[in-house]
Parts: structure tokens; C-alpha cells; sequence
């Protein structure tokens, strides 16, 4: 069973994000959850630089959101990227919560798929690269919690 690796970054609400009612424009929402999502992959130990390297693209082939709450200009938020799947593509949950109320405003999910660049073609199992460095984080987290 997968140990949880996650990740929460707070971010402020931005006045060039929101519309003219001082709300957070949904799509705004996806830089929030990319922000939290590459903070995790720093964490592990493989971004997107390494997955480059390496000779793989990871792009997004799924994402929901639910729009629970508003975030409104200035709101300070706390984006938490949850890594919940990593065997065939990576999956995250995110949730989205006000700093100061703890209140859950929004919850996500994205699915990426692993793209071999020298054929373009989409790999049934995700590389060993990120597999290995998933598994050394999580072993790394289990053995400083002994």
C-alpha cells in the first residue's frame, strides 16, 4: 500500500486572477493546482526537468474541479497536491482551503499520462525513473519517521 506524499503551498489570491467581482476566474484555479503539483514533484525528486531529461513528457489528459466556495482577491489559500496513483499514469487530488476559516473552498483531480518523446507514443506503465524516485521518497519519509 502507497504511504500518502503530498504537498501544501499557500498562495494569495492574486488581483490579476480575479474578475470584475473580485472573484477568482475558474481558470485560474489550474495555475494553483500546477503550483502545488510541481512543489510535490520538487519534493520527490523528479519534475518536470528530470522527466525531460529523461526523455518523457507528462501531459495532463484529465481534470475536474469542484467550484465549492469562491476564493476572492487577497484570500490567502492553502493548495494541498496529493499524489494517490502512480502505477500506469500519475494522479493527484488537490483540496483547496481558506488559510484563516480552514473552510474547504474547492477539491480536484488530474490524470497524466507518461509520453516516450523519441516515438511520441503513450507508455502503458509509467517510467522506472519516477517510479524509483517515488519510492526512494517514500522510503526516505518512512525511515525518518522511525
Amino acid at each position: 500500500m502507497m504511504s500518502e506524499i503530498s504537498k501544501k503551498v499557500i498562495l494569495k489570491a492574486q488581483f490579476f486572477d480575479v474578475d470584475s467581482m473580485n472573484v477568482v476566474w475558474h481558470g485560474n484555479y489550474i495555475k494553483y493546482l500546477e503550483t502545488a503539483r510541481c512543489e510535490l514533484l520538487d519534493e520527490i525528486g523528479y519534475n518536470y526537468e528530470a522527466m525531460k531529461n529523461d526523455g518523457f513528457a507528462f501531459p495532463v489528459v484529465k481534470l475536474d474541479i469542484k467550484y465549492a466556495k469562491p476564493v476572492f482577491f487577497g484570500d490567502e489559500i492553502e493548495v494541498e497536491a496529493i499524489l494517490v496513483e502512480f502505477e500506469s499514469f500519475l494522479k493527484f487530488r488537490y483540496i483547496i482551503r481558506n488559510v484563516k476559516t480552514k473552510e474547504k473552498l474547492s477539491v480536484a483531480n488530474s490524470s497524466q499520462v507518461a509520453v516516450d518523446m523519441k516515438d511520441m507514443q503513450t507508455c502503458l506503465l509509467l517510467p522506472e525513473p519516477i517510479k524509483k524516485a517515488i519510492k526512494r521518497y517514500q522510503n526516505e519519509k518512512l525511515n525518518s519517521n522511525i
